[in-house]
């Protein structure tokens, strides 16, 4: 009974006081906060994080829509590429570069007595679009087995590009009866699909006729 009787010390009742005014200060501020009442200087730093906002809480009115980018809305017109995109979602276009079909170097026997061309090289090419067509084909010249002496081939090379076609001959003479000669023919031309690639022949005088063959690749750039 005398313990009941006695006075509650000063730090009691000084504990007793502080846990009634927080208790009555969190439910102050969770039912009684006016609207709009805390804002950014109210919060500590990071003292709000995704984690504790309720998902569905904050809708696109509540974001800063110079902060987003928006969503990619545009695409880009045939033989263009996207560069960059700006925020509201628009695509800047740049003009791409133009497309390039060609083979590597092939080599091919091109007989003088054959009596059709011989196919060196070809490409396919897409129908409807424009091509340069470029090629460089190299001649060679072996004399052949017994020659006594220098052998000459008459050689022609046809560069086609879709429809169209260039021609070049050039003469091949070696130095004497045992050593090779080489010559290029530059071949250039336009045109539209189809196919690219180089055709030769070849044609001799001499008996025993030497041998040739030719070496090239073709090139074909898209200009339209």
């Amino acid at each position: 009974m005398r313990f009941l009787r006695r006075r509650p010390s000063p730090a009691l009742v000084i504990s007793s006081v502080a846990l009634f005014l927080s208790l009555g200060g969190v439910g102050y501020a969770a039912t009684q906060l006016p609207a709009n009442s805390v804002g950014s200087r109210q919060l500590r730093n990071n003292a709000v994080t995704y984690k504790k906002i309720q998902p569905g809480a904050v809708g696109n009115v509540r974001a800063n829509t110079s902060q987003l980018q928006e969503r990619v809305y545009k695409t880009c017109a045939s033989d263009t590429a996207v560069a960059a995109i700006a925020q509201n979602g628009t695509p800047t276009c740049n003009s791409t570069l133009p497309a390039e079909v060609g083979t590597t170097s092939n080599t091919a026997s091109v007989p003088t007595t054959a009596t059709a061309a011989t196919s060196v090289t070809s490409t396919n090419l897409t129908t409807g679009d424009t091509y340069l067509g470029l090629a460089n084909p190299t001649v060679t010249v072996n004399p052949a087995t017994g020659a006594t002496g220098a052998q000459t081939a008459s050689v022609s090379c046809t560069l086609t590009v879709g429809s169209n076609t260039q021609t070049r001959t050039v003469t091949v003479t070696t130095p004497n009866a045992t050593t090779a000669a080489s010559q290029s023919i530059p071949l250039q031309l336009a045109g539209t699909g189809g196919a690219a690639g180089v055709t030769c022949t070849s044609s001799s005088s001499d008996t025993p006729a030497p041998a040739v063959s030719v070496t090239s690749a073709v090139n074909a750039l898209q200009t339209q």
